[in-house]
């Protein structure tokens, strides 16, 4: 082998070994000062519990991984028990710029803590568009009518998510329908979807206590 060469991959198998160590390193010390950061979060140590996760999201790892993605929500979870609402949106931001589903619908938590209704929505609609099978973002959605005791408008939004194919979250649907339905005072369309509802998750005591209550109406 020519001698220029060797040297060459010598020195390239180098730096792959020391970046491997490094983000390993970077890896396992993202993980243990996450970890503790959840023991705060925990105790409702909202500040102490920020520090850890942002010092743990800011690790070196070569790849963005499901952990780090999980160091993120925990971050914008702890700004947000803080209230530092516009915080904890610039880092859903981030996650919704990862493709994370999820992260819309927290977002749209922080704006409506804000008092920011229309961008809340806004920003409801925008996750659907991107994962129209997200149930979690109907229910935000719904919720955010619910609210405003605007049922009408939140049932409609619910009933889109059923429309749609492999529905995730579809347990969350359902059950937010029968509650739209009680506060409508629609006692016998509520009592109908409990009934399907139970049928459909047998073992759900939520769905149990809700049928319950609504044989009693």
């Amino acid at each position: 082998m020519n001698h220029k060469l060797k040297v060459a991959l010598t020195a390239a198998a180098a730096v792959i070994i020391l970046l491997a160590a490094v983000c390993g390193y970077g890896y396992i010390s993202q993980k243990t000062i996450a970890n503790s950061g959840i023991e705060y979060l925990n105790q409702k140590e909202y500040q102490k519990a920020y520090t850890q996760f942002h010092k743990a999201s800011g690790k070196f790892t070569l790849l963005f991984t499901k952990q780090k993605t999980d160091v993120l929500f925990y971050e914008g979870e702890a700004l947000y028990q803080m209230e530092r609402y516009e915080d904890a949106a610039e880092i859903y931001d981030r996650l919704i710029e990862r493709g994370e589903s999820r992260a819309y619908s927290f977002k749209a938590f922080c704006l409506m803590r804000q008092g920011k209704t229309k961008e809340a929505l806004n920003v409801c609609d925008e996750g659907i568009k991107q994962n129209p099978a997200s149930g979690e973002i109907y229910t935000t959605k719904y919720g955010i009518y619910a609210k405003q005791e605007k049922y009408e408008e939140g049932l409609k939004v619910l009933n889109e998510a059923l429309k749609q194919e492999n529905l995730e979250q579809k347990k969350e649907v359902l059950f937010a329908r029968i509650s739209a339905y009680e506060s409508m005072f629609d006692f016998d369309k509520a009592y109908e979807y409990a009934k399907e509802y139970v049928k459909a998750y047998p073992k759900d005591s939520k769905g149990k206590k809700e049928l319950t209550f609504l044989e009693t109406r």
